[in-house]
């Protein structure tokens, strides 16, 4: 059994229009041909769809398909709304290269807030390290980047959205917690820095200057575990300030800002290609960022 579109629209357009005659001619089509679309599927469900007298009432079985008819004639339209935009050229896909902390804390509303407006444009989203977002946003294989600012930004336009910071960080069960919290420099370079794997010296000369300040440096990729091996005591690292207020393992660590190198600020915001121009979709997912961050 199969119902036809051209069967489900006329029966729609009689519910909504309250009737045989006023739907025929909202679709422009005989009264005849609109009654015999309706006896159609009737037959083919062998069940009566609606009560006929002076006023059209449902019966269950046909509310129950104006329910699905509803739903395949919307499906219908956009299907022929998608194809008339990938026909002229104006679907576009926005591609966006993202830190991880903007991914957790900030893209699913970003992301849900987007789509909600822009729902033919397709997307493409990567989270990476920040030195990657610079060379996938030169590169070209993003449009956007979103994350920290680094030193030089001369190669892009640049948007700020929020300040932010790092900070170190360490945890009561470390054998020299008391030492640390009163701002004891040697204890804290008798103690490994736990670091991201992500953050490379070689690329980043600061990072370096920074790991100079400890006896040694364990590099662990992975968040939960650098945040596990802090928690244990094994050692000391930084985190965004973000994490800190709402990853519930770091409830107990302590901020070592007295620290003459205990906090790293950041400037955090958009960037893209100094020489590129924007597409549209691009121009409205700035546009949103700004409205969401109030700027």
């Amino acid at each position: 059994m199969r119902l036809e579109n051209s069967e489900l629209r006329a029966f729609r357009a009689v519910i909504e229009e309250g009737g045989f005659k006023r739907a025929a001619e909202a679709l422009h089509i005989s009264q005849s041909a609109v009654s015999q679309a309706v006896a159609g599927l009737e037959f083919k469900l062998e069940a009566p769809l609606v009560q006929r007298g002076k006023e059209l009432r449902l019966t269950d079985v046909g509310r129950r398909l104006f329910e699905h008819a509803v739903d395949v004639l919307r499906d219908e339209q956009q299907t022929l709304e998608d194809i008339l935009q990938l026909k002229q050229g104006k679907t576009e896909t926005l591609s966006l290269a993202l830190s991880a902390s903007l991914n957790r804390f900030y893209a699913p509303e970003l992301i849900s807030a987007y789509y909600r407006e822009n729902p033919r444009t397709t997307m493409k989203v990567s989270e990476m390290p920040s030195r990657s977002i610079i060379s996938a946003v030169l590169s070209g294989s993003a449009e956007l980047g979103l994350g920290p600012f680094q030193k030089d930004m001369a190669p892009f336009h640049t948007v700020p959205l929020y300040r932010d910071s790092r900070h170190l960080v360490v945890s009561p069960k470390h054998a020299r917690y008391e030492d640390m919290i009163n701002g004891d420099e040697r204890a804290l370079k008798l103690t490994p820095l736990i670091a991201s794997a992500l953050d490379n010296p070689d690329m980043r000369p600061s990072i370096q200057r920074l790991r100079d300040q400890f006896s040694s440096v364990w590099e662990v990729s992975s968040l939960s575990l650098r945040i596990y091996m802090v928690a244990e005591g094994m050692g000391v690292t930084f985190i965004d300030r973000k994490l800190l207020e709402e990853h519930p393992s770091c409830a107990d660590f302590r901020i070592m800002d007295d620290v003459s190198f205990g906090r790293i600020d950041k400037q955090v915001g958009i960037y893209y290609r100094a020489r590129s121009t924007l597409s549209d979709s691009g121009t409205n997912f700035i546009a949103l960022c700004k409205r969401f961050w109030k700027l």
